[in-house]
């Protein structure tokens, strides 16, 4: 955890710092997801080609396959890293994420209707961000609805509780989906559900990351509401802060970063849990801080995890996702621990 001793400024200097720190950490993962794969770049051939004096061979290699990989990889961690900040702050709970609200699993469902019912081939990517946020929001609604009683103050326990239920649910009628689906349709949905970068072409990408960069600056511009939200919300309230409406556009921005990650990347819910947490051992709790380091450190684990799929021969072909959760289970389990 960063120290908390000194003055304000110091404190806010170490923050930006660590937070310059961790993007030079994602800059050089960016770096090395360009130059590794089965036809390796080396660093300086790579530089030249980000800066157009590549070969045709080196153009061909990192423009239209790497470069497009990584760059999802990275708007994915932004996206999945602060709806998990906004959800564990709005909710105290550290193990609140997309992922265990079921949230994700909202806009999971709806993409796969869409294509098991309609598309017969995904030509109108910008559908999946805004069908994935509607199903999300549709989610959201139905667990707040489920999960609070009027008058009474809200439970982030019995709200997990029944997101895991709905969740649950979701994930049932999704499999009953899926039997309707051709061998193109059924890879592609599986493979996506594991946790595939799929939406790789620029077209997907520049979606993305026009959606991430809207909605993560007005999350930005709420962090001092989220910080005082995260005190209590009856101090919150004393504050001057209007409860129900930065609840609703607080969830809303959640919601929608982690639907959009989860329409072109598939299942990487649990990266909304972790990088939250180990931002927060670093940069500490201030929301304004939290956020984009929280989106960096789930942006590393990412490009990490992949290039680690990509090049490892016994990790070759396993999605990038399932490697992340399967590498998150233990630390999912000492929050676990630690919340008894």
């Amino acid at each position: 955890m960063i120290s908390m001793k000194g003055s304000p400024e110091e404190r806010a200097r170490a923050r930006t710092l660590r937070i310059l720190l961790l993007t030079a950490l994602m800059l050089a993962a960016f770096v090395l997801g360009c130059c590794l794969g089965p036809y390796a770049i080396s660093f300086p051939d790579v530089m030249r080609t980000l800066f157009g004096q590549g070969t045709a061979r080196t153009n061909l290699v990192i423009f239209d396959f790497r470069l497009p990989r990584v760059c999802l990889a990275v708007l994915v961690g932004f996206g999945m890293g602060a709806a998990g900040v906004i959800m564990q702050n709005l909710l105290h709970n550290d193990l609140a994420s997309p992922g265990t609200l079921g949230v994700a699993d909202g806009s999971s469902l709806f993409v796969t209707l869409y294509v098991a019912l309609i598309a017969k081939n995904i030509d109108q990517p910008v559908l999946l961000p805004v069908l994935a946020l509607v199903g999300g929001l549709i989610s959201a609604f139905i667990i707040y609805l489920l999960g609070t009683k009027r008058r009474k103050p809200i439970s982030s326990t019995k709200l997990i509780m029944t997101g895991v239920a709905m969740g649950a649910c979701y994930a049932a009628i999704g499999t009953f989906a899926m039997y309707v689906l051709d061998e193109s349709q059924l890879e592609f949905i599986q493979r996506w559900q594991a946790g595939e970068l799929w939406g790789t072409e620029w077209n997907y990408i520049t979606i993305l990351a026009a959606w991430i960069a809207v909605f993560g600056f007005v999350a930005l511009r709420e962090a001092r509401k989220l910080n005082a939200i995260n005190l209590g919300y009856d101090i919150a309230t004393g504050l001057g802060v209007n409860m129900k409406r930065e609840f609703l556009l607080l969830s809303f921005l959640a919601v929608g970063m982690s639907s959009a990650a989860v329409a072109f990347g598939g299942n990487f819910f649990f990266l909304g849990l972790i990088g939250p947490h180990i931002a927060r051992r670093i940069v500490g709790t201030d929301a304004r801080y939290l956020l984009p380091a929280a989106g960096v450190v789930s942006a590393v684990i990412i490009v990490v995890a992949d290039i680690l799929v990509q090049n490892v021969s016994i990790f070759i072909n396993i999605p990038t996702g399932m490697f992340v959760s399967i590498l998150s289970v233990p630390y999912f389990l000492y929050l676990l621990i630690k919340q008894r």
